[in-house]
């Protein structure tokens, strides 16, 4: 029934080009661009998950830190965030203890799900090298990328206006910060590898998100 549709707000925090854009519009609307848009202020999205009487309210916060206060303002009323970092720029992952702590300031401790996004060309990098081989040999990412994505190489060029270091994320060290709670905050978090590109775990990922807000809600 239509009085017991919940409406919640959620944000969606990470460093610029992580592909927060790309993963909500693949989330509402389906849909995946190659084109790279850097989010300019904060785009808010709307989706009805029926099954759960839930309408999230997405508010996609752009990347760039310019003012603690103004990204501040926009946490006020989220009931729940989902952490983006880029899973081919370890740097993206190691900022995201800032993002979380900033948050909490404003919201509490509201349930955070940790997304690492690009996992399309993790994938793709471990099929030509072999899982066990790229593994070991991170230091060959780099030139990987220059090779076979020039396209986002160019991007980030331009964006950063500097060359921009690509090191994929460790997956044993996201599930030790994320799966073991070694982290600033003592506590474990939810985890997804995920692509804008390929859909993987998009839909997953804010599901669950919306089902843990729920969860802990009352009446």
């Amino acid at each position: 029934m239509a009085s017991s549709l919940r409406t919640l707000k959620i944000v969606l925090l990470g460093e610029g080009a992580v592909g927060k854009t790309s993963l909500v519009r693949k989330f509402v609307e389906g849909m995946y661009s190659d084109d790279y848009i850097t989010t300019i202020g904060v785009n808010v999205k709307k989706k009805l998950l029926s099954d759960m009487s839930l309408q999230l309210i997405i508010w996609d916060i752009y990347g760039q830190k310019v003012s603690a206060e103004r990204h501040a303002a926009n946490y006020h009323g989220a009931k729940g965030a989902l952490m983006v970092y880029d899973s081919t720029r370890k740097s993206t992952f190691d900022n995201i203890s800032g993002w979380i702590s900033d948050l909490y300031k404003v919201t509490g401790e509201v349930p955070v799900i940790i997304l690492g996004n690009k996992f399309d060309i993790i994938r793709d990098f471990e099929e030509e090298l072999g899982v066990e081989v790229a593994s070991t040999a991170p230091e060959q990412f780099h030139d990987y990328m220059l090779k076979r994505h020039a396209g986002v190489v160019e991007y980030y060029a331009k964006a950063f206006n500097q060359p921009t270091k690509f090191e994929p994320v460790s997956l044993a060290h996201v599930l030790k910060w994320a799966g073991m709670g070694r982290n600033d905050f003592n506590r474990k978090f939810p985890y997804f590898q995920t692509s804008a590109k390929t859909g993987k775990n998009v839909e997953e990922a804010f599901t669950e998100l919306g089902k843990t807000m729920l969860g802990g809600q009352n009446g």
